[in-house]
């Protein structure tokens, strides 16, 4: 039987990769190599395993003879998936492997802006340890705004039942719904204006892009909490510095950005928002779980084409 021939472009976690049965799979590591050098010198592969950190446009995929490019991150707007579905190119992405990873951090931002803990620690720092006249909250009963209850937004809604927070959910998707029995789904409208703390879990693609716009960032209530983990443009991010800077919402916690990595430095100007670098989703047992996802999901496809369990 003929091997497929899977080339691996970018540096992943590879102690799982013995899933993929030597038998059957074919497998080339060039960690870091060219989008020209893989169409020039690996084109008759049939699986390309990628990271999202590498582009693939609509001129790489006209070109290329993948019938699946694999990405090794829950998100998969770095590959334009549309053009691949026409030219009838499976795309495989890891939704779930780091989903707890990411839940995690929404919490750690809003727990870092409720508890005030970077002026607490410059406080600290400054040898003014007996000052307390910064504002500091608790979680307990206050009202969170879940935009999205997928497998990230589904556990934030865990984490905040463990806080006794009251949760309003949003979601599209009438099956997410009927899933969550337990959550309260409400119109975008009610969430936005009743929500202290509203968080972001939907995915980037042409319906979401500037999803959170100026009409409905505009609802948000001047005590409000906005947290992104998702990415960068489903916010209209000129306008929610606006809002920051005059004032008009408490804080946010931004882990995405439009522009990545030459982000607008107009944030490194405020004081009430936290700013990280796209690592919600990106910890040490994320970076084993997402490869092992991929690779068990290559086997799955092969398994059925071939009529294997």
């Amino acid at each position: 039987m003929k091997k497929v021939k899977i080339l691996i472009a970018d540096e992943i976690d590879l102690r799982k990769i013995s899933v993929l049965k030597k038998s059957f799979f074919e497998i080339s590591k060039k960690f870091g190599i060219s989008n020209s050098e893989i169409l020039r010198s690996y084109n008759n592969y049939e699986i390309l395993i990628i990271r999202s950190v590498r582009i693939i446009d609509r001129n790489f995929l006209r070109k290329c003879n993948f019938k699946i490019i694999a990405t090794c991150s829950r998100g998969t707007d770095n590959i334009d998936v549309e053009y691949a579905n026409r030219k009838k190119i499976a795309i495989i992405n890891a939704d779930e492997a780091n989903a707890t990873s990411t839940a995690e951090h929404t919490f750690a931002l809003i727990l870092a802006i409720y508890k005030n803990l970077f002026t607490s620690g410059r406080l600290v720092r400054e040898s003014k340890f007996n000052i307390y006249n910064f504002h500091r909250y608790e979680l307990k009963g206050k009202k969170i705004g879940i935009i999205g209850v997928g497998r990230v937004g589904s556990r934030v809604a865990v984490f905040a039942k463990a806080f006794n927070m009251q949760i309003i959910a949003n979601d599209i998707d009438s099956f997410v719904v009927k899933s969550h029995p337990e959550l309260e789904f409400k119109s975008l409208n009610y969430l936005l204006k009743n929500s202290d703390i509203v968080t972001i879990h939907i995915p980037l693609n042409k319906t979401n892009s500037n999803f959170l716009n100026r009409d409905k960032l505009i609802n948000l209530k001047k005590n409000a909490v906005l947290i992104n983990t998702a990415r960068g443009e489903v916010i209209d991010e000129k306008y929610l510095f606006k809002l920051l800077l005059n004032k008009k919402i408490y804080y946010a916690g931004l882990d995405v950005f439009k522009n990545e990595p030459e982000i607008n430095k107009d944030f490194f100007k405020l004081e009430n928002v936290i700013l990280t670098n796209h690592i919600a989703g990106k910890t040490k047992e994320s970076f084993k779980r997402i490869p092992a996802e991929i690779f068990y999901k290559i086997i799955d496809i092969f398994s059925h084409k071939t009529g294997n369990e």
